[in-house]
């Protein structure tokens, strides 16, 4: 028998139980492992914060077979520059480059992220700026934001200026006025640009009124702080003001004057207009009615300049004629009555005049020939015609002298001759004559001190003046510290005010007083109750402090 053939099956059927028990052997101890992760994209670019874009994780095991991804982990290798979500989201959050990796196991996955933040927007903190100083300084912020409207630090922002005569500007924003005028600062870059426009505006004079003050820019744009009771402030309302609040109207101004409670004006075409208390006619518009805005006076034959006095107002015409109106029961209008007048009403003179000075109750004028004439109440001397009898016509004042300028005060008068000496005359109490006396003048008495001046200004109870070297005094009551000397002692002789201002010109009001200087700074001492210092409280002050920049 041959059983050959049958033991070479047996062998072959063996041989394949074998393969196939090692191959099941195999199946079951080598499963799945993930070995490589593939993102999609591989580099991603952001251009704004807050973008996002999902990537992709593909994972593959060692056979190249696509797995789940059920278990893979995602990371973010700097969470400053960009975040990544459980699948796989991948979110803007800074500027910078970062990476985000998948992971399954021992299998990464790593994605490049690369965050732009690219400009689409630049804004200035402020758009218009104003000076009120030559000096000051002030910084505007430029912010750049992307398309999301997330600000973008540290961008190289050029800054120019349209005029360095005007205002000047700094890498960093930092802009400073040197004159007056405007100018445009510019901010750029690349294509972005933002502006800011810069005006500097300075004080060009100052009045003192009772209670109130008001100044005008040399633009001719006018404010008004203090009291605003009956209205004097022009501004509409009759709340007081802590700092300088423009008058309403929108008028260029050439000049302005504070009275007891009302204020008057001239524009820059020769218009005259007052506002405030009405009382006796003072505001000239043929009423008695109070006004908050400024008021046409009834008429309008061409004005020079204007007075505003305590309760009545005189102007100068372009014909170098005078006017005054309100009230008059001590001859104060000029006109030989004592009717009071709602109307401008000519003085009874055919003089040919150059100035006016309203005072308390009397006025004084200057001729174009330098003589000084005053009328009105003179209780006092304060006509300075060596009586004491009310004066209903322009009466020439004693003395022969020449003037360059003449200021009433409540009830005496001062005035600067030709040759720059100082002579005040009229009431003495509290020494606002200055001549180191209390004893009331009826005719000019020299100023003590041997200076030489420029200009004075009277006030209720004391004088105030700008000497030719552009030093400031003042004499007289001290109250609230109205002489600006530091004190409230009362001197009977100029007393400098202090802190070595160069002055252009001093106003002496009801309590308190205000400068300019010759830098177009204005400032205010004394009585502060009202708010007629102008810097932003109500207190007094015995030296000068700086008039706040109008709000």
């Amino acid at each position: 028998m041959r059983f050959l053939p049958y033991t070479r099956t047996l062998v072959s059927r063996s041989v394949l139980v074998a393969v196939l028990s090692l191959t099941a052997c195999d199946l079951l101890t080598a499963p799945s492992v993930a070995t490589t992760i593939m993102l999609s994209p591989s580099e991603v670019t952001f251009d704004g914060l807050g973008d996002d874009l999902r990537v992709n994780a593909t994972v593959k095991d060692q056979h190249g077979n696509v797995m789940s991804n059920d278990t893979i982990t995602w990371t973010a290798s700097d969470r400053g520059i960009a975040t990544v979500s459980s699948s796989g989201l991948v979110t803007a959050v800074g500027p910078g480059t970062s990476a985000v990796t998948a992971s399954a196991g021992s299998a990464n996955g790593t994605a490049a992220v690369t965050v732009i933040q690219t400009p689409t927007s630049l804004e200035l903190s402020d758009t218009v700026v104003h000076f009120y100083s030559v000096g000051d300084t002030t910084r505007v912020i430029a912010t750049v934001r992307d398309k999301n409207q997330n600000t973008i630090n540290d961008s190289p922002v050029v800054w120019t200026t349209s005029d360095a005569s005007v205002a000047g500007v700094s890498s960093g924003g930092l802009i400073q006025s040197y004159g007056v005028g405007s100018a445009t600062i510019t901010a750029t870059l690349g294509s972005l640009k933002a502006e800011a426009r810069v005006a500097i505006a300075l004080w060009g004079s100052i009045t003192a009124g009772q209670i109130h003050s008001c100044g005008l820019m040399v633009t001719g744009v006018a404010y008004c702080w203090g009291s605003n009771d009956w209205g004097q402030l022009g501004d509409g309302t009759g709340s007081g003001r802590s700092i300088p609040t423009a008058v309403s109207g929108g008028h260029t101004w050439r000049s302005i004057s504070a009275g007891e409670s009302h204020t008057c004006g001239v524009t820059t075409s020769d218009e005259a207009l007052c506002w405030g208390r009405n009382l006796f006619g003072r505001l000239g518009d043929g009423t008695e009615t109070d006004r908050s805005l400024p008021t046409l006076l009834s008429s309008q034959p061409g004005w020079q300049s204007i007075s505003a006095g305590g309760h009545h107002t005189c102007a100068l015409t372009n014909a170098d004629g005078v006017s005054c109106w309100g009230a008059n029961t001590n001859g104060e209008i000029g006109n030989g009555t004592t009717v009071n007048q709602l109307t401008p009403t000519s003085v009874g003179s055919a003089q040919t005049w150059q100035s006016i000075s309203a005072g308390g109750s009397h006025t004084c004028a200057l001729t174009a020939s330098s003589e000084a004439y005053c009328w009105g109440k003179n209780l006092y001397g304060q006509i300075g015609d060596d009586a004491n009898s009310n004066r209903l016509t322009p009466t020439s004042v004693s003395g022969g002298h020449m003037w360059q300028s003449i200021s009433g005060g409540e009830n005496h008068t001062c005035a600067v001759t030709n040759s720059e000496q100082a002579y005040c005359w009229g009431s003495n109490a509290n020494r606002r004559l200055g001549n180191a006396t209390s004893t009331d003048q009826p005719v000019p008495m020299l100023v003590s001190g041997s200076l030489n001046w420029n200009s004075l200004s009277g006030g209720n109870e004391h004088t105030c003046g700008v000497s030719s070297s552009s030093a400031g005094y003042c004499w007289g009551f001290n109250d609230s510290g109205r002489l600006g000397d530091g004190t409230i002692t009362q001197r009977r002789e100029p007393q400098t005010v202090i802190d070595a201002h160069v002055w252009r010109s001093i106003s002496a009001g009801g309590y308190h007083t205000c400068g300019v200087t010759t830098s177009n700074t204005a400032y205010c001492w004394g009585l502060g109750s009202y708010g007629e210092l102008g810097n932003g409280i109500s207190a007094a002050s015995s030296t000068p402090i700086q008039v706040s920049n109008p709000g």
